[in-house]
């Protein structure tokens, strides 16, 4: 019987050893799991704040590519800028 007994006390001991861990370890993860949380919800802002700027940017480079193939290929130049005159006449008519 001294045996069964030293048995039970062990075996209450550890349970209470590790129910009095697992508060422990649950006591310590709770706030940084609220913290990663938090994380996570920044880090979806900023993945999308990073997605609209790559977009802006993408649009402007595409302004500046088609810019130098125009230059390039077309053969436009800066210095060459087209205008456009206005005559305000009443007697002047177009031909056909």
């Amino acid at each position: 019987m001294h045996n069964i007994n030293t048995t039970q006390k062990i075996f209450l001991i550890t349970t209470i050893v590790f129910f009095v861990a697992q508060l422990f370890v649950n006591s310590n993860l709770s706030p940084l799991g609220t913290q990663l949380q938090n994380l996570n919800s920044e880090k979806e802002y900023l993945v999308e704040v990073n997605n609209n700027i790559n977009e802006q940017l993408a649009k402007l480079n595409s302004i500046v590519v088609v810019k130098e193939l125009a230059q390039k290929q077309l053969n436009f130049d800066k210095g060459s800028a087209q205008s456009t005159l206005y005559i305000q006449a009443d007697n002047v008519l177009a031909e056909r």
